[in-house]
Protein backbone atom coordinates (compact mmCIF):
# COMPACT_ATOMS: atom_id res chain seq x y z
CA UNK A 1 0.00 0.00 0.00
CA UNK A 2 1.19 3.79 -0.62
CA UNK A 3 1.75 5.98 1.63
CA UNK A 4 -1.14 7.90 0.07
CA UNK A 5 -3.93 5.37 0.20
CA UNK A 6 -2.68 4.21 3.84
CA UNK A 7 -3.45 7.68 4.94
CA UNK A 8 -6.59 8.29 2.99
CA UNK A 9 -7.42 4.88 4.31
CA UNK A 10 -7.00 6.11 8.13
CA UNK A 11 -8.28 9.56 6.99
CA UNK A 12 -6.19 11.32 7.97
CA UNK A 13 -6.35 15.35 7.67
CA UNK A 14 -3.90 17.20 5.64
CA UNK A 15 -1.40 18.87 6.36
CA UNK A 16 -0.64 16.22 9.35
CA UNK A 17 -0.80 16.82 12.78
CA UNK A 18 1.95 15.27 15.59
CA UNK A 19 -0.89 12.71 16.45
CA UNK A 20 -1.70 11.61 12.91
CA UNK A 21 1.91 11.29 12.12
CA UNK A 22 1.98 8.82 15.01
CA UNK A 23 -1.01 7.25 13.80
CA UNK A 24 0.15 7.09 10.18
CA UNK A 25 3.75 5.69 11.29
CA UNK A 26 2.13 2.94 13.82
CA UNK A 27 0.61 1.69 10.64
CA UNK A 28 2.79 1.61 7.91
CA UNK A 29 5.72 0.72 9.77
CA UNK A 30 6.41 -2.59 8.00
CA UNK A 31 7.94 -1.33 5.29
CA UNK A 32 11.21 0.68 4.75
CA UNK A 33 9.90 2.42 1.78
CA UNK A 34 7.08 3.54 3.75
CA UNK A 35 8.91 5.00 6.56
CA UNK A 36 10.88 6.96 4.29
CA UNK A 37 7.87 8.23 2.43
CA UNK A 38 6.85 9.52 6.54
CA UNK A 39 10.04 11.07 7.00
CA UNK A 40 9.89 13.11 4.02
CA UNK A 41 6.08 14.04 5.48
CA UNK A 42 7.56 14.56 9.20
CA UNK A 43 9.94 17.23 7.07
CA UNK A 44 7.55 19.29 5.06
CA UNK A 45 5.09 19.05 8.30
CA UNK A 46 7.50 20.91 9.82
CA UNK A 47 7.23 18.79 13.00
CA UNK A 48 10.83 17.11 12.59
CA UNK A 49 11.54 19.05 15.72
CA UNK A 50 9.54 16.49 17.62
CA UNK A 51 11.80 14.10 18.62
CA UNK A 52 9.30 11.63 19.60
CA UNK A 53 8.31 11.08 15.77
CA UNK A 54 12.00 10.88 15.06
CA UNK A 55 12.73 8.54 17.62
CA UNK A 56 9.66 6.08 16.54
CA UNK A 57 10.64 6.06 13.24
CA UNK A 58 14.55 5.48 13.67
CA UNK A 59 13.07 3.10 16.36
CA UNK A 60 10.64 1.19 13.56
CA UNK A 61 13.76 1.41 10.76
CA UNK A 62 16.53 -0.32 12.95
CA UNK A 63 13.54 -3.13 13.66
CA UNK A 64 12.99 -3.35 10.02
CA UNK A 65 17.38 -3.78 9.26
CA UNK A 66 17.75 0.08 7.68
CA UNK A 67 20.73 0.80 10.19
CA UNK A 68 22.19 3.29 7.41
CA UNK A 69 19.07 5.51 7.23
CA UNK A 70 18.69 5.22 10.82
CA UNK A 71 21.66 6.19 11.19
CA UNK A 72 20.94 9.85 9.00
CA UNK A 73 18.07 10.35 10.88
CA UNK A 74 19.95 9.86 14.60
CA UNK A 75 22.66 12.47 12.93
CA UNK A 76 20.77 15.07 12.13
CA UNK A 77 18.69 14.99 15.86
CA UNK A 78 19.96 17.40 18.40
CA UNK A 79 20.83 15.81 22.00
CA UNK A 80 19.24 12.36 21.44
CA UNK A 81 18.77 10.40 24.51
CA UNK A 82 20.29 7.81 25.97
CA UNK A 83 17.51 5.30 24.44
CA UNK A 84 17.94 5.71 21.08
CA UNK A 85 21.60 5.57 21.29
CA UNK A 86 21.67 2.33 22.66
CA UNK A 87 18.68 1.63 20.06
CA UNK A 88 21.53 2.16 17.53
CA UNK A 89 24.10 0.02 18.85
CA UNK A 90 22.00 -2.71 19.48
CA UNK A 91 20.76 -2.02 15.74
CA UNK A 92 24.38 -2.63 14.58
CA UNK A 93 24.97 -5.45 16.57
CA UNK A 94 21.91 -7.37 14.94
CA UNK A 95 22.60 -6.24 11.17
CA UNK A 96 26.37 -7.83 12.25
CA UNK A 97 28.38 -4.45 11.84
CA UNK A 98 30.32 -4.74 15.42
CA UNK A 99 32.65 -1.99 14.41
CA UNK A 100 29.95 0.56 13.79
CA UNK A 101 28.49 -0.45 17.39
CA UNK A 102 31.79 0.16 18.81
CA UNK A 103 32.28 3.24 16.96
CA UNK A 104 29.70 4.76 17.70
CA UNK A 105 29.76 4.31 21.89
CA UNK A 106 32.97 5.67 21.51
CA UNK A 107 31.12 8.63 19.56
CA UNK A 108 28.89 8.43 22.91
CA UNK A 109 31.52 8.65 25.37
CA UNK A 110 33.37 11.22 23.77
CA UNK A 111 30.39 13.73 23.95
CA UNK A 112 29.78 13.12 27.56
CA UNK A 113 26.45 11.38 27.21
CA UNK A 114 26.03 9.01 30.18
CA UNK A 115 25.50 5.28 29.57
CA UNK A 116 22.94 3.48 31.39
CA UNK A 117 22.50 -0.48 32.06
CA UNK A 118 21.26 -1.49 28.93
CA UNK A 119 24.39 0.13 27.05
CA UNK A 120 27.07 -2.00 27.71
CA UNK A 121 25.68 -5.62 26.98
CA UNK A 122 25.41 -4.21 23.21
CA UNK A 123 28.54 -2.74 23.25
CA UNK A 124 30.43 -6.08 24.99
CA UNK A 125 28.52 -8.35 22.48
CA UNK A 126 29.22 -6.24 19.60
CA UNK A 127 33.03 -6.38 20.48
CA UNK A 128 33.02 -9.88 21.34
CA UNK A 129 32.70 -10.38 17.29
CA UNK A 130 35.78 -7.70 16.75
CA UNK A 131 39.02 -10.15 15.95
CA UNK A 132 40.63 -8.95 19.03
CA UNK A 133 37.92 -8.39 21.67
CA UNK A 134 39.61 -7.53 24.77
CA UNK A 135 42.42 -5.67 22.71
CA UNK A 136 40.18 -3.85 20.66
CA UNK A 137 38.21 -2.68 23.80
CA UNK A 138 41.51 -1.46 25.47
CA UNK A 139 42.82 0.67 22.56
CA UNK A 140 39.16 1.77 22.25
CA UNK A 141 38.78 2.76 26.03
CA UNK A 142 42.31 4.28 25.56
CA UNK A 143 41.72 6.19 22.59
CA UNK A 144 38.13 7.92 24.12
CA UNK A 145 39.37 8.39 27.56
CA UNK A 146 36.55 5.64 28.36
CA UNK A 147 37.24 3.49 31.59
CA UNK A 148 33.83 2.11 31.98
CA UNK A 149 33.64 0.36 29.17
CA UNK A 150 36.63 -1.66 29.96
CA UNK A 151 36.02 -1.99 33.54
CA UNK A 152 32.57 -3.63 32.77
CA UNK A 153 34.35 -5.97 30.39
CA UNK A 154 36.60 -7.16 32.60
CA UNK A 155 34.84 -7.49 35.57
CA UNK A 156 32.18 -9.81 33.55
CA UNK A 157 34.03 -11.91 32.43
CA UNK A 158 34.62 -15.16 33.47
CA UNK A 159 37.95 -16.05 33.53
CA UNK A 160 40.66 -13.52 33.15
CA UNK A 161 43.74 -14.26 32.09
CA UNK A 162 47.37 -12.69 32.33
CA UNK A 163 46.80 -11.18 28.90
CA UNK A 164 43.39 -9.58 30.65
CA UNK A 165 44.91 -8.02 33.85
CA UNK A 166 47.99 -7.11 31.81
CA UNK A 167 45.68 -5.26 29.19
CA UNK A 168 43.34 -3.70 31.33
CA UNK A 169 46.35 -2.52 34.07
CA UNK A 170 48.28 -0.95 30.96
CA UNK A 171 44.69 0.89 29.56
CA UNK A 172 44.11 2.12 32.85
CA UNK A 173 48.03 3.38 33.29
CA UNK A 174 47.64 4.83 29.76
CA UNK A 175 44.73 6.71 30.68
CA UNK A 176 46.19 8.46 34.04
CA UNK A 177 43.96 6.28 36.09
CA UNK A 178 47.16 5.36 37.76
CA UNK A 179 45.48 4.72 41.19
CA UNK A 180 43.18 2.08 39.71
CA UNK A 181 46.02 -0.07 37.56
CA UNK A 182 47.96 -0.42 41.10
CA UNK A 183 44.46 -1.55 42.27
CA UNK A 184 44.47 -3.61 39.90
CA UNK A 185 47.62 -5.00 40.14
CA UNK A 186 47.03 -6.04 44.14
CA UNK A 187 44.17 -7.87 42.96
CA UNK A 188 46.13 -9.71 40.32
CA UNK A 189 48.13 -11.07 43.18
CA UNK A 190 45.18 -12.00 45.06
CA UNK A 191 43.81 -14.05 42.42
CA UNK A 192 47.26 -15.62 42.26
CA UNK A 193 48.18 -14.09 38.59
CA UNK A 194 51.67 -14.17 38.39
CA UNK A 195 52.94 -11.61 36.83
CA UNK A 196 55.29 -10.83 34.04
CA UNK A 197 57.26 -8.48 32.72
CA UNK A 198 54.52 -6.21 30.70
CA UNK A 199 52.81 -6.09 34.30
CA UNK A 200 55.80 -4.81 35.86
CA UNK A 201 56.63 -1.98 33.46
CA UNK A 202 52.76 -1.05 33.77
CA UNK A 203 52.74 -0.75 37.80
CA UNK A 204 55.95 0.89 37.93
CA UNK A 205 54.70 3.54 34.84
CA UNK A 206 51.54 4.04 37.16
CA UNK A 207 54.19 4.39 40.92
CA UNK A 208 56.21 7.23 38.31
CA UNK A 209 52.53 9.19 38.45
CA UNK A 210 51.56 8.53 41.64
CA UNK A 211 55.21 9.45 42.84
CA UNK A 212 55.42 6.13 45.18
CA UNK A 213 58.84 5.59 45.09
CA UNK A 214 58.48 3.15 47.77
CA UNK A 215 55.93 1.07 46.67
CA UNK A 216 57.82 0.99 42.85
CA UNK A 217 60.65 -0.47 44.24
CA UNK A 218 58.92 -3.06 46.55
CA UNK A 219 57.36 -3.94 43.66
CA UNK A 220 60.61 -4.48 41.40
CA UNK A 221 62.28 -6.43 44.19
CA UNK A 222 58.85 -8.74 44.31
CA UNK A 223 59.06 -9.64 40.93
CA UNK A 224 63.10 -10.21 40.59
CA UNK A 225 62.45 -12.80 44.32
CA UNK A 226 59.58 -14.52 42.60
CA UNK A 227 61.71 -15.68 39.14
CA UNK A 228 61.00 -13.09 37.11
CA UNK A 229 63.74 -12.02 34.32
CA UNK A 230 64.34 -8.63 34.44
CA UNK A 231 65.47 -7.26 30.73
CA UNK A 232 66.28 -3.44 29.48
CA UNK A 233 62.61 -2.90 29.14
CA UNK A 234 61.45 -3.19 32.49
CA UNK A 235 64.94 -1.91 33.80
CA UNK A 236 64.29 1.53 31.67
CA UNK A 237 60.62 1.68 33.27
CA UNK A 238 62.50 1.62 36.70
CA UNK A 239 64.56 4.68 36.01
CA UNK A 240 61.53 6.27 34.46
CA UNK A 241 60.03 5.96 38.03
CA UNK A 242 62.79 7.14 39.70
CA UNK A 243 63.41 10.21 37.85
CA UNK A 244 59.23 10.72 37.89
CA UNK A 245 59.77 10.68 41.59
CA UNK A 246 62.90 12.92 41.83
CA UNK A 247 65.00 10.23 42.92
CA UNK A 248 67.50 11.40 40.54
CA UNK A 249 70.33 9.66 42.68
CA UNK A 250 69.29 6.18 42.98
CA UNK A 251 68.36 6.40 39.09
CA UNK A 252 71.71 7.45 37.90
CA UNK A 253 73.05 4.75 40.14
CA UNK A 254 70.93 2.26 38.32
CA UNK A 255 71.95 3.54 35.13
CA UNK A 256 75.68 3.32 35.74
CA UNK A 257 75.13 -0.56 36.72
CA UNK A 258 73.13 -1.75 33.81
CA UNK A 259 74.55 -4.43 31.42
CA UNK A 260 73.24 -3.05 28.41
CA UNK A 261 71.75 0.70 27.50
CA UNK A 262 69.47 1.77 24.74
CA UNK A 263 68.91 5.45 23.56
CA UNK A 264 65.35 4.63 25.35
CA UNK A 265 68.00 4.30 29.17
CA UNK A 266 70.12 7.34 27.69
CA UNK A 267 67.03 9.63 26.95
CA UNK A 268 65.13 8.52 30.43
CA UNK A 269 67.99 10.04 32.42
CA UNK A 270 68.31 13.15 30.00
CA UNK A 271 65.01 14.03 30.80
CA UNK A 272 64.73 13.00 34.21
CA UNK A 273 67.51 15.19 34.31
CA UNK A 274 65.91 18.06 32.65
CA UNK A 275 62.70 17.72 34.99
CA UNK A 276 64.30 17.55 38.39
CA UNK A 277 66.11 20.83 37.58
CA UNK A 278 69.53 19.39 37.01
CA UNK A 279 70.21 20.85 33.78
CA UNK A 280 73.99 20.58 33.49
CA UNK A 281 73.81 16.84 34.97
CA UNK A 282 71.32 16.44 31.70
CA UNK A 283 73.40 17.92 29.26
CA UNK A 284 76.70 16.64 30.71
CA UNK A 285 75.65 13.16 29.98
CA UNK A 286 74.15 14.00 26.70
CA UNK A 287 77.63 15.08 25.39
CA UNK A 288 78.46 11.57 26.77
CA UNK A 289 76.11 9.79 24.92
CA UNK A 290 77.45 11.74 21.61
CA UNK A 291 80.69 10.17 22.48
CA UNK A 292 79.89 6.73 23.85
CA UNK A 293 76.31 5.91 23.45
CA UNK A 294 73.58 5.39 20.58
CA UNK A 295 73.09 7.95 18.21
CA UNK A 296 70.41 10.25 20.07
CA UNK A 297 66.67 10.40 18.44
CA UNK A 298 64.10 13.15 19.16
CA UNK A 299 63.25 12.30 22.29
CA UNK A 300 66.80 12.80 23.54
CA UNK A 301 66.40 16.40 21.98
CA UNK A 302 63.31 17.11 23.84
CA UNK A 303 65.10 16.04 26.94
CA UNK A 304 68.14 18.33 25.95
CA UNK A 305 65.77 21.53 25.14
CA UNK A 306 63.94 20.75 28.50
CA UNK A 307 67.35 20.93 29.98
CA UNK A 308 67.94 24.62 28.51
CA UNK A 309 64.08 25.86 28.88
CA UNK A 310 64.27 24.91 32.99
CA UNK A 311 68.25 26.70 33.33
CA UNK A 312 67.26 29.86 30.67
CA UNK A 313 70.39 28.71 28.57
CA UNK A 314 68.83 30.61 25.78
CA UNK A 315 71.88 30.71 23.40
CA UNK A 316 72.19 26.65 23.57
CA UNK A 317 68.89 26.29 23.13
CA UNK A 318 68.82 27.71 19.76
CA UNK A 319 71.71 25.94 18.60
CA UNK A 320 70.37 22.71 19.59
CA UNK A 321 67.27 23.15 17.73
CA UNK A 322 69.37 24.79 14.88
CA UNK A 323 70.95 21.05 14.62
CA UNK A 324 67.88 19.60 14.54
CA UNK A 325 66.49 21.37 12.30
CA UNK A 326 68.85 21.53 9.97
CA UNK A 327 69.41 17.50 10.12
CA UNK A 328 68.83 15.43 7.52
CA UNK A 329 67.87 12.70 9.89
CA UNK A 330 64.09 11.97 9.81
CA UNK A 331 64.89 10.54 13.33
CA UNK A 332 65.99 14.12 14.29
CA UNK A 333 63.54 16.11 12.21
CA UNK A 334 61.51 18.47 15.07
CA UNK A 335 57.86 17.83 16.35
CA UNK A 336 55.54 19.94 17.78
CA UNK A 337 56.74 19.12 21.24
CA UNK A 338 59.81 20.49 20.31
CA UNK A 339 58.46 23.57 18.82
CA UNK A 340 56.45 24.12 22.03
CA UNK A 341 59.56 23.71 24.51
CA UNK A 342 61.28 26.60 22.08
CA UNK A 343 58.51 29.15 22.62
CA UNK A 344 59.33 28.07 26.27
CA UNK A 345 62.72 28.57 26.59
CA UNK A 346 62.64 31.73 24.30
CA UNK A 347 59.30 32.57 26.61
CA UNK A 348 60.47 31.67 29.84
CA UNK A 349 63.52 34.10 29.51
CA UNK A 350 61.57 37.34 28.83
CA UNK A 351 62.23 36.80 24.83
CA UNK A 352 57.69 37.35 24.41
CA UNK A 353 58.14 38.75 20.84
CA UNK A 354 60.93 36.54 19.89
CA UNK A 355 58.77 33.65 20.80
CA UNK A 356 55.50 35.19 19.15
CA UNK A 357 57.70 35.68 15.95
CA UNK A 358 59.02 32.10 16.35
CA UNK A 359 55.09 30.38 15.99
CA UNK A 360 54.22 32.80 12.91
CA UNK A 361 57.18 31.48 11.04
CA UNK A 362 56.57 27.77 12.34
CA UNK A 363 56.59 25.45 8.72
CA UNK A 364 53.59 23.68 10.68
CA UNK A 365 50.48 24.39 12.40
CA UNK A 366 51.24 25.45 16.14
CA UNK A 367 48.91 23.73 18.05
CA UNK A 368 47.55 23.79 21.89
CA UNK A 369 50.92 23.33 23.34
CA UNK A 370 52.57 25.84 21.03
CA UNK A 371 50.69 28.64 22.22
CA UNK A 372 49.94 27.35 25.70
CA UNK A 373 53.46 27.57 26.22
CA UNK A 374 53.56 31.42 24.97
CA UNK A 375 50.54 32.03 27.11
CA UNK A 376 52.55 30.64 30.05
CA UNK A 377 55.55 32.87 29.22
CA UNK A 378 53.47 35.71 29.28
CA UNK A 379 51.53 35.23 32.35
CA UNK A 380 55.08 34.84 34.14
CA UNK A 381 56.23 38.11 32.86
CA UNK A 382 52.62 39.74 33.02
CA UNK A 383 52.59 40.70 28.87
CA UNK A 384 49.10 41.60 28.51
CA UNK A 385 48.61 42.25 25.13
CA UNK A 386 50.38 39.24 23.53
CA UNK A 387 48.89 36.80 25.83
CA UNK A 388 45.47 37.97 24.88
CA UNK A 389 46.54 36.70 21.16
CA UNK A 390 47.56 33.34 22.64
CA UNK A 391 44.42 33.15 24.19
CA UNK A 392 42.48 33.55 21.50
CA UNK A 393 43.95 31.36 19.68
CA UNK A 394 43.96 28.50 21.90
CA UNK A 395 40.01 29.21 23.07
CA UNK A 396 39.87 28.42 18.53
CA UNK A 397 42.09 24.87 19.35
CA UNK A 398 40.72 23.69 22.93
CA UNK A 399 38.34 26.15 24.05
CA UNK A 400 37.14 23.91 26.53
CA UNK A 401 40.85 23.35 28.33
CA UNK A 402 40.70 25.11 31.93
CA UNK A 403 43.96 25.43 32.64
CA UNK A 404 44.08 28.09 29.87
CA UNK A 405 40.78 30.11 30.89
CA UNK A 406 42.90 29.95 34.39
CA UNK A 407 46.39 31.06 32.76
CA UNK A 408 44.43 34.19 31.28
CA UNK A 409 42.73 34.96 33.98
CA UNK A 410 45.82 34.70 36.39
CA UNK A 411 47.88 36.84 33.95
CA UNK A 412 44.76 39.62 34.26
CA UNK A 413 44.72 39.22 37.91
CA UNK A 414 48.30 40.02 37.85
CA UNK A 415 48.05 43.18 35.66
CA UNK A 416 45.38 44.27 38.16
CA UNK A 417 42.56 44.13 35.72
CA UNK A 418 39.92 42.72 37.48
CA UNK A 419 37.21 43.68 34.90
CA UNK A 420 38.82 41.27 32.56
CA UNK A 421 39.16 38.09 35.17
CA UNK A 422 35.71 38.67 35.44
CA UNK A 423 34.93 38.11 31.43
CA UNK A 424 37.27 35.29 31.91
CA UNK A 425 35.32 33.54 34.68
CA UNK A 426 31.99 34.53 33.29
CA UNK A 427 32.83 32.88 29.90
CA UNK A 428 33.77 29.68 31.95
CA UNK A 429 30.84 29.70 34.12
CA UNK A 430 28.88 29.96 30.48
CA UNK A 431 30.21 27.03 29.08
CA UNK A 432 30.46 25.18 31.92
CA UNK A 433 34.27 24.71 32.68
CA UNK A 434 35.53 23.93 35.61
CA UNK A 435 38.91 24.46 36.86
CA UNK A 436 40.55 21.86 38.36
CA UNK A 437 40.94 21.43 42.09
CA UNK A 438 44.22 21.45 43.12
CA UNK A 439 45.47 18.79 45.34
CA UNK A 440 48.96 17.06 46.66
CA UNK A 441 49.85 14.02 47.75
CA UNK A 442 52.76 12.22 49.55
CA UNK A 443 53.29 8.90 50.35
CA UNK A 444 54.14 7.10 53.78
CA UNK A 445 54.59 3.65 54.56
CA UNK A 446 53.00 2.35 51.48
CA UNK A 447 49.93 4.77 51.35
CA UNK A 448 49.21 7.87 49.49
CA UNK A 449 47.73 10.75 51.52
CA UNK A 450 45.85 13.55 49.64
CA UNK A 451 45.34 16.59 50.53
CA UNK A 452 43.44 19.62 49.58
CA UNK A 453 43.68 23.18 49.74
CA UNK A 454 42.02 23.92 53.43
CA UNK A 455 41.51 19.90 53.96
CA UNK A 456 40.42 19.21 57.39
CA UNK A 457 39.30 15.57 56.25
CA UNK A 458 43.02 13.83 57.46
CA UNK A 459 42.53 11.90 60.73
CA UNK A 460 45.76 13.73 61.68
CA UNK A 461 44.79 17.63 60.94
CA UNK A 462 44.81 19.15 63.94
CA UNK A 463 48.50 17.84 64.26
CA UNK A 464 49.17 19.19 60.59
CA UNK A 465 47.40 22.74 60.98
CA UNK A 466 49.37 23.29 64.63
CA UNK A 467 52.72 22.07 62.77
CA UNK A 468 51.88 24.66 59.95
CA UNK A 469 51.42 27.76 62.69
CA UNK A 470 54.75 26.62 64.24
CA UNK A 471 56.46 26.61 60.90
CA UNK A 472 55.10 30.43 60.05
CA UNK A 473 55.93 31.24 63.50
CA UNK A 474 59.86 30.32 62.96
CA UNK A 475 60.00 31.30 59.09
CA UNK A 476 58.66 34.66 60.22
CA UNK A 477 61.18 35.28 62.70
CA UNK A 478 63.72 34.91 59.45
CA UNK A 479 61.88 37.27 57.84
CA UNK A 480 59.02 35.60 55.84
CA UNK A 481 56.20 37.37 54.40
CA UNK A 482 53.44 35.96 52.99
CA UNK A 483 53.67 36.95 48.68
CA UNK A 484 49.85 37.67 48.50
CA UNK A 485 50.58 38.14 44.79
CA UNK A 486 50.15 34.50 44.13
CA UNK A 487 46.22 34.76 44.95
CA UNK A 488 43.99 35.63 42.05
CA UNK A 489 41.17 36.58 43.84
CA UNK A 490 39.96 40.80 44.11
CA UNK A 491 39.71 40.37 48.13
CA UNK A 492 41.39 42.17 50.86
CA UNK A 493 45.61 41.62 52.13
CA UNK A 494 44.11 39.14 55.46
CA UNK A 495 41.69 37.38 53.58
CA UNK A 496 44.54 36.42 50.38
CA UNK A 497 47.01 35.89 53.61
CA UNK A 498 44.30 33.07 54.72
CA UNK A 499 43.98 31.29 51.59
CA UNK A 500 47.97 31.36 51.32
CA UNK A 501 48.08 29.81 54.82
CA UNK A 502 46.41 26.20 53.77
CA UNK A 503 47.76 25.56 50.31
CA UNK A 504 47.35 21.80 49.86
CA UNK A 505 51.49 21.38 49.65
CA UNK A 506 52.36 23.46 52.53
CA UNK A 507 49.48 21.08 53.97
CA UNK A 508 51.84 17.66 53.04
CA UNK A 509 54.52 19.13 54.02
CA UNK A 510 53.40 19.81 57.35
CA UNK A 511 51.89 15.71 57.36
CA UNK A 512 55.59 14.71 55.72
CA UNK A 513 57.53 16.72 58.89
CA UNK A 514 55.33 15.39 61.57
CA UNK A 515 55.65 11.58 59.97
CA UNK A 516 58.19 11.18 57.21
CA UNK A 517 61.78 9.97 59.05
CA UNK A 518 64.26 12.51 59.78
CA UNK A 519 66.97 10.70 57.25
CA UNK A 520 64.57 10.54 54.58
CA UNK A 521 63.56 13.37 51.96
CA UNK A 522 59.72 14.21 51.96
CA UNK A 523 58.12 14.31 48.55
CA UNK A 524 55.31 15.89 47.62
CA UNK A 525 53.26 15.56 44.03
CA UNK A 526 51.64 18.76 43.11
CA UNK A 527 49.01 18.43 40.46
CA UNK A 528 49.20 22.22 39.18
CA UNK A 529 51.78 24.55 39.00
CA UNK A 530 53.10 25.75 42.64
CA UNK A 531 52.80 29.18 43.33
CA UNK A 532 55.17 31.85 44.24
CA UNK A 533 54.64 31.43 48.00
CA UNK A 534 54.61 28.05 48.72
CA UNK A 535 57.89 28.07 46.65
CA UNK A 536 59.25 30.83 49.00
CA UNK A 537 57.66 28.62 51.81
CA UNK A 538 59.26 25.70 51.24
CA UNK A 539 62.53 27.18 50.89
CA UNK A 540 62.08 28.70 54.04
CA UNK A 541 61.05 25.24 55.86
CA UNK A 542 64.03 23.32 54.23
CA UNK A 543 65.91 25.73 56.25
CA UNK A 544 64.56 25.41 59.39
CA UNK A 545 64.15 21.86 59.76
CA UNK A 546 67.47 20.64 57.67
CA UNK A 547 65.30 18.24 55.60
CA UNK A 548 65.50 17.77 52.04
CA UNK A 549 62.17 18.66 50.39
CA UNK A 550 61.29 17.19 46.80
CA UNK A 551 58.18 18.55 45.24
CA UNK A 552 56.86 17.91 41.88
CA UNK A 553 54.33 20.52 40.13
CA UNK A 554 52.73 20.03 37.46
CA UNK A 555 55.34 21.21 34.83
CA UNK A 556 58.94 20.39 36.48
CA UNK A 557 60.64 19.38 40.17
CA UNK A 558 61.83 21.38 42.72
CA UNK A 559 64.68 20.28 45.15
CA UNK A 560 64.32 22.40 48.19
CA UNK A 561 68.01 22.01 50.23
CA UNK A 562 69.24 24.59 53.34
CA UNK A 563 67.00 27.49 52.18
CA UNK A 564 67.80 27.33 48.07
CA UNK A 565 65.88 25.36 45.15
CA UNK A 566 67.43 23.52 42.39
CA UNK A 567 65.40 25.78 40.38
CA UNK A 568 67.14 28.60 41.17
CA UNK A 569 63.91 30.45 41.15
CA UNK A 570 64.18 30.16 37.30
CA UNK A 571 60.50 28.47 37.03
Amino acid sequence: MMLAECRQKLSLPFPPTKQTLATLLKACSSQPHQLTQIHALVLTSGLSVKNSLITQLLANLVILGDVQYARKLFDEMHKPRVFLWNTLIRGYVKNDMPVESVSLYGRMSSLGVRPDGFTFPFVVKASAELPDSWAALTIHAHVFGDVGLADYLFETMIERDLVAWNSFIAACVQMGYASKALALFHRMGLARIKPDAVTIVSALSACGQLGCLNIGNKIFDSALYDGMESNIIVENARLDMCMKCGSTHMARTLFDEMRLRNVVSWSTMILGYAVNGKSEEALALFSRMQNEGPKPNYVTYLGVLFACSHAGLVSQGRAYFSYIVDSNDQNLQPRREHYSCMVDILGRSGHIEEAYSFIMGMPIEPDAGVWGALLGACAIHKNVKVGQVAADKLFELAADIASYHVLLSNMYASAGRWDSVEKVRLRMRKKCIKKVAAYSSIELNSEVHVFYTGDNSHPQSSSIYQKLEDLYMQIGSLGYISEVGSVHHDVEMEEKEAMLRVHSEKLAAAFGLINVEPESPIRIIKNLRTCDDCHNFFKFISRISMREIIMRDKSRFHHFRNGTCSCKDFW
